[in-house]
C-alpha cells in the first residue's frame, strides 16, 4: 500500500503542473478579448468580439490620468455606446457619424472606461489616443495578443484582427518581445535555457526517475530533449535576428 502512495507522490507534482499549464494555454486560445485588469492595468485595450463590436476601453493604475482622443472612419458609425463615463466626462459624436471625440479621465475610485462602436461601409477605422496629453503607443494593446500599433496615429482595416489570428505565434506580443531581447546574445540565451534545462532535469532525477529501473534512459532522454531544444531554439533565433 506505501509503494502504491509513494509513486503516487511522484506522478502527483507533474500532473497538477501539467493541468495547470493546459488549462492556461485553454483559457488563453479561447480568449477573444484583451486581457486587462481595471485599476492594475494601464493604457489602451482595442478588441473585437464576435458580434463585430469594436471596444476601446482604458484603464489607469488607481492614479489620476487623463485620456483622450479621436476616433474616426471613411464609413459611419451605426452604433456607439459608453461604458463606466462619469458625469465629468466627455463623448460626442459629429452629425456625419465618423468622427467620435471622447475626454474621460481616471482617478484612483474610477478605474476603467469603455466605448463600443461598430461601423458600416468603411475600409479604415482611425484612432487617436493621447494620455496625459501626449502619445503612448507602448500603452496602447491592440487585440488578444496586445499588440502595439506601428505609429502614434494608427488604422484598422476591417479585416484587421482576423489578419492577426495567422501571425505565427512567435511574433505576437509578449512573445515576439522576449524573442527580440534573446536574439540579441544568443550565446547568453542559449547558456541561460542550458543551465534552466540541466536544473529542471536534475530535479526531475532526484523526485520522479531515481529509483526508476530505466533511470539512465530517462535520464539520455530527458537531455537529449534539451540538446533539441536548443537546436531549435538557435535556429528560431538566427531566424529572427
Amino acid at each position: 500500500m506505501w509503494k502504491i502512495n509513494k509513486n503516487f507522490k511522484r506522478i502527483l507534482a507533474p500532473a497538477i503542473f501539467a493541468g495547470l499549464v493546459f488549462m492556461l494555454l485553454a483559457c488563453l486560445c479561447s480568449c477573444t478579448g484583451s486581457f486587462y485588469i481595471p485599476g492594475a492595468s494601464y493604457g489602451y485595450f482595442i478588441w473585437k468580439d464576435s458580434s463585430s463590436n469594436i471596444h476601446i476601453a482604458w484603464s489607469a493604475d488607481k492614479k489620476d490620468t487623463a485620456f483622450k482622443g479621436k476616433i474616426s472612419t471613411d464609413g459611419e458609425f451605426v452604433t456607439y455606446l459608453t461604458e463606466d463615463f462619469e458625469e465629468s466626462d466627455r463623448f460626442g459624436i459629429n452629425s456625419e457619424k465618423d468622427e467620435i471625440n471622447f475626454d474621460a479621465g481616471l482617478s484612483a475610485r474610477d478605474y476603467s472606461d469603455k466605448i463600443i462602436i461598430s461601423a458600416n461601409n468603411y475600409s479604415y477605422i482611425e484612432f487617436d489616443l493621447k494620455t496625459n496629453g501626449g502619445y503612448d503607443i507602448s500603452r496602447v494593446n491592440v487585440g488578444q495578443f496586445l499588440n502595439n500599433p506601428d505609429g502614434e496615429v494608427f488604422r484598422i482595416t476591417p479585416g484587421y484582427f482576423e489578419s492577426l489570428k495567422s501571425i505565427p505565434f512567435y511574433k505576437k506580443h509578449p512573445v515576439s518581445g522576449f524573442i527580440s531581447k534573446f536574439a540579441g546574445d544568443i550565446s547568453f540565451t542559449l547558456f541561460y535555457v542550458f543551465i534552466a534545462g540541466v536544473i529542471i532535469i536534475e530535479i526531475i532525477r532526484i523526485t520522479a526517475i531515481r529509483k526508476n529501473k530505466k533511470y539512465n534512459r530517462y535520464l539520455i532522454l530527458c537531455y537529449g530533449v534539451l540538446i533539441i531544444i536548443e537546436i531549435i531554439l538557435f535556429i528560431a533565433l538566427r531566424r529572427t535576428g
